[in-house]
């Protein structure tokens, strides 16, 4: 699949919001991510199947935290050697953005508990992002992470 996705030389100012949570995400820069939450926000990874509890605002911001900790303050990389987010395209309505994107690269970390395995992965998903504002400022109320299943489980040692 190529990716055909390009930021309109006007965004809409949630498109603005979920593009500064993209970049903003990638450096670890939870006090400004922080920001674009509401208060209520929840991020929750689909299909249900996968057994991957839903975050508040609060656990979310930890579970971030513990990730740039495991990267001892390096960025979340996203180049070819060692990761290479696509992202495809982006499809707005009043509220609502979807994000489909994948991430394909090595585990060369901790994730989920299991040692790094250094295996190459490719994981699609669409992120619906849950937006509320009006007169151009908006704040993420919710992402649901909707991910490929088998990818997830194999991409985490098949659990």
């Amino acid at each position: 699949m190529e990716a055909t996705y390009e930021v309109p030389k006007l965004p809409s100012s949630q498109l603005k919001i979920v593009l500064l949570y993209l970049d903003l995400i990638k450096v670890f820069n939870l006090e400004e991510v922080e920001k674009l939450f509401m208060d209520d926000f929840v991020q929750s990874t689909a299909p249900s199947s996968l057994h991957v509890p839903s975050r508040t605002k609060e656990e979310d911001l930890a579970f971030l935290k513990g990730l740039s900790e495991t990267l001892e303050g390096r960025h979340l990389e996203v180049t070819d050697s060692v990761g290479q987010i696509t992202i495809y395209d982006i499809v707005e309505s009043p509220g609502k953005a979807w994000v489909h994107r994948t991430l394909t690269g090595s585990l060369k970390l901790l994730l989920h508990g299991e040692p790094p395995k250094g295996k190459a992965f490719t994981v699609e998903c669409i992120y619906l992002f849950t937006l509320v504002g009006h007169l151009g400022f908006h704040k993420i109320k919710a992402i649901t992470d909707f991910v490929d299943a088998g990818a997830f489980k194999e991409m985490n040692g098949g659990n």
